[in-house]
């Protein structure tokens, strides 16, 4: 008998896709990118073979594919190793990471609802409401709905209280940081940084004088999010050492970065006040992950 269950759901849509494949089929050069895409990029991120083997089995953590979209799930149970918020919004990072590698923007939600999942399908009103969050998203941001927030409220206080990845847009809603600078969140886990972070600045940089004003806009609300990350972790934690980065030509940004965590707006603030952001190791040792500041 079908049952559902509580889930931690993410939706995330990859904005300007049908653009991009329409394209394609006259531009050998899209056409190739597009094959990357589906036949590299996507595949290594939601098999479970790929960088999903890093989640502990308990996680049963599911990522499913079709055309443009993509759902990311974990039941809420007690025999999860740790919440499954945290491991769907990790998830969600990394995809959103790997689809900007390759000149992509995604926009979504996260909610927590029931929901029933195989290995091909997902429905139920948690899956509903991350797809009608996505759909009041606006802006290339992966929301939290008021669902997922009061899980992730629920969470200071607890080991997962310094985790950095979660923000505040200017409309006071939570987001995903989609571009947090961790090395484990990278489409290549060894990768540097820094160096990744001029490449997305050079992305960002050639879509702002997009012909589409619809795109353009998209893309300079993302220069916000990207300066918001090089002005915070470049002053606060050094995790990106390059101040230069910011975008002159960007927007500036009310972002309100470590949603669970804010440093003090006065200039008194010193970092020992404030842990720094915790990073999730994925794959956890026994029942909880370990955590390194």
């Amino acid at each position: 008998m079908m049952e559902f269950h509580p889930h931690a759901v993410a939706y995330l849509d990859i904005l300007g896709f049908s653009t991009f494949v329409k394209a394609a089929e006259e531009d050998p050069i899209k056409l190739k990118q597009l094959d990357i895409l589906f036949y590299e990029i996507i595949p290594r991120e939601i098999s479970s073979e790929g960088r999903n083997s890093a989640f502990p089995e308990d996680m049963e953590l599911k990522c499913l594919s079709c055309s443009d979209s993509l759902v990311i799930s974990a039941p809420i149970s007690e025999k999860s190793p740790y919440p499954p918020l945290v491991a769907v919004s990790i998830k969600a990072v990394q995809i959103a990471h790997a689809l900007l590698d390759m000149g992509f923007l995604v926009r979504g939600a996260i909610a927590i609802g029931n929901a029933h999942c195989t290995e091909s399908n997902i429905f139920g009103t948690g899956f509903q409401q991350a797809v009608e969050g996505e759909k009041t998203a606006v802006d290339p941001q992966i929301i939290l709905n008021e669902s997922a927030v009061q899980a992730l409220d629920g969470l200071k206080g607890s080991i997962y209280g310094n985790l950095g990845i979660f923000a505040k847009n200017h409309s006071d809603q939570i987001i995903l940081d989609s571009i947090y600078p961790e090395q484990h969140y990278l489409p290549n886990k060894n990768g540097d940084v820094e160096e990744y972070f001029k490449k997305y600045r050079q992305i960002i940089m050639n879509n702002l004088v997009h012909r589409n004003p619809e795109a353009r806009r998209k893309w300079l609300w993302f220069s916000g999010l990207f300066n918001a990350n090089v002005k915070y972790f470049t002053s606060h934690f050094g995790f990106l050492k390059d101040k230069s980065m910011v975008i002159s030509d960007g927007e500036s940004s009310d972002i309100v970065m470590n949603y669970l965590n804010p440093p003090p707006v006065d200039s008194t603030w010193l970092q020992e006040l404030s842990p720094p952001p915790r990073h999730v190791k994925i794959k956890a040792p026994e029942c909880s992950p370990k955590e390194e500041n």
